[in-house]
């Protein structure tokens, strides 16, 4: 519990303090000493815990958080996908590309990338259910609560970010 609040906290006051409300979130991060395996690259339980803090930025970034709240909705945990590519090796100095892509009936869909330059090291899709005080909401409350937040999905072709999404992300 300490360690997740340990990491979760200061990426909570990273986003507040930021007030940009973009719909995007665009975390720069390193591979730390704690984060890797005996293969010297970032162990892979550490790519969700890395997601989590982007899900928290971009959350509390774009006013969902407090939209959510004020209606009384909470997102849980659905379920993930995580696609391994390419290692991140101690040290490296990564971006992580967060956003809120889609809904697909009561989940909403959210990517993240690692990226090193164009290169994705690592693309994720989770899904988020939503809950609100009488239960897991419809699709049609998951659609208009989640309307105003969804972007274009990262453009990538043969694991590289392609157009001009690439300035826009790691520019």
């Amino acid at each position: 519990m300490l360690s997740y609040l340990a990491r979760i906290i200061p990426a909570y006051l990273r986003a507040w303090a930021a007030r940009d409300r973009t719909q995007v979130s665009r975390l720069q991060q390193r591979v730390w000493p704690t984060q890797i395996d005996l293969n010297m690259h970032m162990n892979q339980s550490v790519y969700p815990q890395v997601m989590e803090a982007g899900r928290l930025d971009l959350v509390v970034r774009s006013g969902a958080l407090n939209a959510w709240r004020a209606q009384g909705a909470t997102v849980v945990m659905a379920h993930q996908h995580i696609t391994y590519r390419r290692e991140l090796r101690l040290g490296a100095a990564y971006l992580l590309d967060t956003r809120a892509v889609g809904v697909d009936g009561r989940i909403l869909l959210l990517e993240s990338h690692f990226l090193v330059g164009e290169r994705v090291h690592a693309a994720a899709r989770v899904g988020l259910l939503s809950v609100g005080p009488d239960g897991v909401l419809s699709a049609e409350a998951v659609a208009a609560m989640a309307a105003p937040y969804l972007v274009e999905a990262l453009e990538v072709e043969d694991w590289r970010v392609v157009g001009d999404a690439v300035e826009a992300t790691v520019g």
